[in-house]
């Protein structure tokens, strides 16, 4: 037998074992272009959500409540002797009044009017909101009590607000008023019961978002408390005391901060 007859299967055998080398090349490459697709595509995602999320804080509540006060007070730490009600939106990016001696990034505050005619444009500002401070008159909280709590209400049952599960705060102001103003705790516990009140005349009402009421602030057999929201939704409902007069505003400047890390 010729020699180089033997030797032909030898080298179609090598030929074989370089094409399945090159094969399992290409397959561990096709693995690398695919695991670094899906890494950019949630990169983009995590960015898109991201600015999702927002960065400001809105200062919601009723009219004369004292929200432009305290947004000059967390502005620049004076009232520039008071204010009147506005009927249009006050916003800024800024250090915070309390910060001004740090270099910390600065946080964005919109002061939304809370007049009734003009107090649902807190829709233009919900999708950028990392926070909420809805902001009470602790003195004439209960010639005012349904109405601070539907306005309450409308905020808590919004679909963006639902969803994203932005942390409100009931800021009750005017402490400084002493004994004329009405307790932190007295506040959140009649809010509460005007909520539950409201939820059970209301009890079909339907938000924006299509979902009932029910669906999102509990059974209306249940009695309603913001303890049950954060259980139910783990919506964060907080109280807390401030005088946009006197600038005591330190729990206030703290929630926003947390809102807005520096």
């Amino acid at each position: 037998m010729d020699p180089l007859d033997t030797a032909a299967p030898k080298v179609d055998l090598q030929d074989e074992q370089d094409l399945a080398g090159v094969v399992q090349s290409s397959k561990f490459l096709l693995v690398l272009i695919v695991l670094a697709a899906l890494l950019f595509t949630l990169g983009l995602i995590r960015i898109y959500l991201s600015k999702g999320k927002g960065n400001a804080v809105l200062l919601l509540g009723p009219s004369g409540s004292g929200k432009t006060t305290l947004f000059l007070q967390l502005r620049d730490g004076d009232t520039h002797n008071g204010t009147v009600a506005s009927m249009q939106e006050n916003a800024g990016t800024f250090a915070l009044s309390t910060e001004q001696a740090h270099k910390v990034k600065p946080v964005q505050v919109v002061d939304v009017p809370g007049h009734p005619k003009v107090r649902s444009r807190f829709e233009r500002h919900i999708d950028g909101a990392r926070g909420i401070i809805f902001v009470v008159d602790s003195v004439d909280f209960m010639g005012q009590k349904t109405t601070v709590a539907e306005q309450l209400l409308e905020v808590l049952v919004h679909p963006t607000v639902c969803k994203r599960r932005i942390p409100v705060v009931i800021a009750c102001n005017k402490s400084d008023e002493g004994a004329k103003a009405h307790t932190v705790e007295f506040v959140r516990k009649r809010l509460e019961r005007e909520i539950n009140q409201i939820r059970q005349t209301q009890g079909t009402l339907e938000d924006s978002g299509g979902a009932k009421m029910g669906d999102i602030m509990g059974d209306v057999q249940e009695e309603f408390t913001f303890e049950v929201l954060q259980r139910k939704n783990r919506m964060s409902v907080t109280s807390i005391s401030c005088s946009a007069l006197t600038g005591n505003i330190d729990e206030l400047s703290g929630f926003v901060r947390r809102c807005l890390p520096a």
